[in-house]
């Protein structure tokens, strides 16, 4: 099963070809022409929302200032320290599991899934 990812504009571009290699859609909010970098989070929550993309991102932005109603689901990132090798593998193993109708709200990738 593959996801419909929105990169934050802080989630590394190694991480989205690793994801568009193992068959998921991904585009990266810098790259959006409706979005861009530097791009809110309000509007991204709602492109999220409005368009049923997955928002991938380190920034606890989503987690401390914005509701599940907000936006479509969001894919934590906790721990900085996660190679984005291993946060690509994650993601694609939380998709093996959970096909994203089944995604809601937040949801926080750790190392746990591997």
């Amino acid at each position: 099963m593959s996801y419909r990812l929105l990169l934050d504009e802080n989630v590394e571009q190694e991480i989205g070809f690793r994801l568009e290699n193992y068959g998921h859609d991904v585009e990266h909010v810098d790259y959006l022409s409706t979005l861009g970098k530097g791009t809110i989070d309000d509007r991204i929550a709602a492109y999220s929302r409005d368009h049923d993309w997955l928002i991938l991102t380190y920034d606890d932005d989503f987690v401390l200032e914005f509701d599940d109603e907000s936006y479509r689901a969001v894919l934590y990132v906790p721990e900085l320290s996660i190679p984005p090798a291993d946060v690509a593998d994650i993601v694609h193993e939380m998709s093996k599991h959970y096909p994203q109708p089944q995604i809601t709200g937040l949801e926080r990738v750790s190392t746990e899934w591997l």
